[in-house]
Parts: structure tokens; sequence; C-alpha cells
């Protein structure tokens, strides 16, 4: 699969008018939400995913995916995100919903196909309860709340994500989550995410970018979509070199 991906600062005087907007622009209420997201480093030792032939025999309608993700860290290592939701009463608890794993790669340069300001990036995610056990292996490198308000477009599957984030202590265990309210959050802006996800092949791919440029013309005297460098998604764990 693929990600395509717009991104926009919003200021926090901003958030009421863009709820209101893109409420309007989807013509469906915002969902809500609080996720937890984690990452993750594999061992040194660990080449690729340990547990593979337990999760080719167990897993039987992800399993192609665990496949083509074992591939890839075995080639290279990467950090990997764990996403875990949280409902509106569950950030004062510790009962967690359903998990993702989410990789994703260096994001592909610009060239004539592909504008400065839109991320492209092949991407694996994968919905799966037992990703604890199966990650016993790896290091969590980070510990991340986000809150979160989303919209979809009906007819195109793209979704609108507006985000901000808390970093928490690494010290906090697993199965607790921080009290958000007493806490400044990281930046004092949001991130407003315009995403689409899709098969990679060039049809799709550019059906995608065809539907993200519309997008864009539409809020252009709205919205500015930044120009990020892609080396600060790049996931990749790179040797260290002595000199």
């Amino acid at each position: 699969m693929h990600e395509l991906l717009l991104s926009s600062v919003i200021k926090e005087h901003e958030v009421p008018k863009i709820l209101a907007l893109l409420g309007g622009f989807t013509e469906m209420h915002e969902r809500h939400q609080f996720t937890r997201v984690q990452h993750f480093e594999p061992s040194p030792a660990v080449k690729g995913i340990s547990t593979i032939k337990e999760l080719q025999k167990e897993r039987h309608t992800n399993a192609s995916h665990w496949n083509e993700l074992h591939q890839i860290l075995t080639k290279q290592p990467c950090t990997i995100q764990v996403r875990t939701r949280l409902t509106d009463s569950e950030v004062e608890g510790a009962k967690k919903g359903p998990r993702l794993l989410r990789w994703t790669e260096l994001p592909d340069p610009p060239s004539q196909r592909l504008p400065p300001y839109m991320t492209q990036r092949r991407t694996v995610e994968i919905i799966d309860l037992g990703l604890e056990k199966i990650l016993a292996d790896n290091k969590r490198v980070s510990n991340i709340f986000e809150e979160s308000y989303h919209w979809w477009q009906r007819d195109y599957f793209t979704e609108f994500a507006l985000i901000r984030t808390w970093i928490a202590e690494d010290s906090l265990p697993s199965d607790k989550v921080m009290n958000l309210s007493a806490r400044e959050p990281y930046a004092p802006y949001w991130m407003l995410n315009v995403r689409t996800l899709v098969e990679s092949s060039p049809e799709r791919m550019q059906q995608a970018q065809t539907q993200l440029e519309k997008v864009r013309d539409q809020f252009k005297d709205v919205l500015d979509f930044k120009i990020f460098d892609r080396r600060a998604m790049d996931t990749r764990i790179l040797p260290v070199v002595t000199v």
C-alpha cells in the first residue's frame, strides 16, 4: 500500500473554524478520539520479526502483511509504530482499544509527477491484538498521546485528521494513560493531515495524487499545505559510523 498526504499547521484559535469548515465540506460530524502512539526499535540481534513462523501459521487473515513487513525489516531495520485507540472515558483509565501496527518508508523525492508539498510513501498497516507479545524483542523508544478529530470524504476515501500531541515520560507503563488535562501539548498548534491510502500501482497512486490536488485547490484560500523535509519522516535505523 501507499500513503499520500498533505499537511497544514493549524493555530489553536483557528480550530473552531476548521471544525466547522471540514464538517460542512464532508457533510459529516467529526469523530473525536484519543490514541496512544508508541515507537519501537528492533533488537540488533534480531533480523526481521523473530516470531514470523508462528505468525504465518496463526494469522491467516493478515499473514501476507506480516510476511511483507518481515522481509522489509530483514533488509533494513526501522522504527515502527503501535497505535492504540482510546475513547474519551478511557483517557482517565487504562483500558485499551484496537491496536494498529504501522511501518512507513522514507517518502518518495519530489519529481515531475510528485509535487514537493505532497508526501507519498509505502506503508504497511496491521491490526492485531497480540502486538505486545510479537514485539517483545523490541525496545520502546517513545511514548506519545494524540488527540484528534477525523472526517472522511465519502466518494474518494480521503481522510481529514486534525491532530495535536503530548509526550509522555518514558517510565509510564504500557497499561497506564497520562492525565492529558494536567499537561500542556507538545506544541501550541495542531496538524491537519489530508490522507489517502491506496494500492501500490501507478494508476491508483496517480488517482490519489489527482484527488489531493483537487482538495488543495478547493482550500487554497484557507489552508497552507507545507513543504516538509522528507528526511524528518525517515524511519530507517542507520548504522553508526565511527571515525
